[in-house]
């Protein structure tokens, strides 16, 4: 289990640095790197989730070090996430369709044999079941795990891509909305029309450490997926911040744990944590609630830069300390951080609606601001894109 702190974040990214570039570029595909038996990935990603470490601070530490050209495919690793958000942000009626269908898709299968097979580890897959348990128990896969668990899910067990993506969410602890939707729906063929990601035996047995049982078969020819709907593009409506120093009074979601830091924000009355009641967009694991608390209140108190800013932190009655925090600090305008497709969204709008009488501002970062510009089409388009968005860093 990953420690959920922030010196562990800054610690794997520190430890990882030097490596970013050429190992990471002949050994990315690997699940595990055979001499070291260790990953051969920085680990960084339950941290970049809730922006503890932003995507910005890490892309300039990488190019300090490596530059573009060495670390290229570390950094477009990096920007995979930042793309998917923006993509999503453009088609939001995405991730709505998802939810509403893995609801339903649920109901039908949660009775089902091959379903709760599946999720607890009892296929003829050996090495399939090894990885559904390290999942439940460490909250983590390698990304080409990752690809080659979804590619089974959909096409060797036949099971629904909206449940495996679900299954997904509940244990990841970098389970992120945006990339996990969009990643199971590009493994389905859905995502990219046509074009589905197939896993092969051979390709497993090359980058892991696993070999077949002479029972195990995997379907190698599966067809695509078909989905009879197109998302138009919706307008975005980006909301960039002059002056910084109007921030006095702010609520920082878990999706932007460290926004304080990144701007630079030393004076204001901050408000911090998580309602549960209302983060339900699937059923998580404990330990992924457990890790978003630890490293919110981790990063407030172990940080330095934060020892003279006032923060409050709330996860077992948010919208009650939420209303003594307002009340306290006679608060009639609060920043809000922007946040992506997820649970922060409908928890935005439900604090809104509960204080008329504030006038909430909402901010983008610039970073997302100056990626997102090239989140409409293809990730080829965006890849093209990219030193013009570094130089803006």
């Amino acid at each position: 289990m990953l420690t959920s702190s922030i010196s562990e974040a800054e610690n794997n990214l520190i430890s990882y640095l030097p490596k970013a570039g050429s190992y990471y570029e002949k050994m990315r595909n690997y699940s595990v790197d055979f001499e070291s038996n260790k990953n051969t990935t920085s680990l960084l990603s339950p941290y970049i989730r809730y922006r503890a470490i932003s995507e910005k601070n890490i892309l300039k530490k990488v190019l300090e070090i490596h530059g573009l050209n060495k670390a290229e495919k570390f950094i477009q690793e990096i920007f995979w996430r930042t793309y998917w958000k923006g993509w999503l942000e453009y088609r939001p009626e995405v991730y709505f369709d998802y939810i509403n269908d893995k609801n339903r898709l649920y109901r039908d299968f949660e009775n089902k044999k091959y379903y709760l097979n599946a999720v607890n580890g009892n296929t003829n897959l050996s090495f399939f079941n090894k990885w559904v348990n390290d999942l439940k128990n460490n909250g983590y896969l390698h990304n080409h795990i990752r690809m080659w668990f979804a590619s089974i899910w959909i096409f060797t067990l036949k099971l629904p891509w909206q449940l495996g993506a679900d299954f997904f969410m509940q244990n990841l602890l970098d389970g992120d909305p945006a990339s996990n939707t969009l990643s199971w729906r590009w493994s389905a063929g859905i995502q990219t029309k046509g074009k589905n990601y197939i896993a092969r035996k051979a390709n497993i047995e090359k980058y892991s450490n696993i070999k077949f049982k002479p029972n195990e078969y995997l379907q190698e020819n599966a067809e695509s997926l078909i989905e009879n709907k197109d998302y138009p593009i919706s307008n975005l409506r980006i909301n960039n911040i002059s002056n910084i120093s109007d921030i006095s009074n702010i609520i920082i979601p878990t999706d932007e744990i460290n926004i304080l830091k990144d701007l630079n924000i030393k004076k204001c009355n901050a408000f911090s944590g998580l309602p549960k009641e209302d983060y339900d967009d699937h059923d998580f694991n404990y330990n992924i609630l457990f890790h978003i608390k630890n490293l919110v209140l981790s990063c407030y108190k172990d940080d330095n830069f934060y020892k003279d800013i006032e923060i409050e932190t709330s996860f077992e009655n948010y919208y009650r300390d939420l209303d003594k925090w307002i009340i306290k600090n006679k608060i009639k305008v609060i920043h809000l951080p922007y946040v992506t497709q997820g649970n922060w969204k409908k928890i935005y709008k439900k604090i809104i609606k509960k204080y008329p009488n504030i006038n909430f501002i909402k901010f983008n970062r610039d970073y997302d601001i100056n990626s997102w510009i090239y989140s409409k089409k293809g990730y080829f388009k965006f890849k093209q894109n990219i030193p013009e968005i570094l130089k803006n860093l």
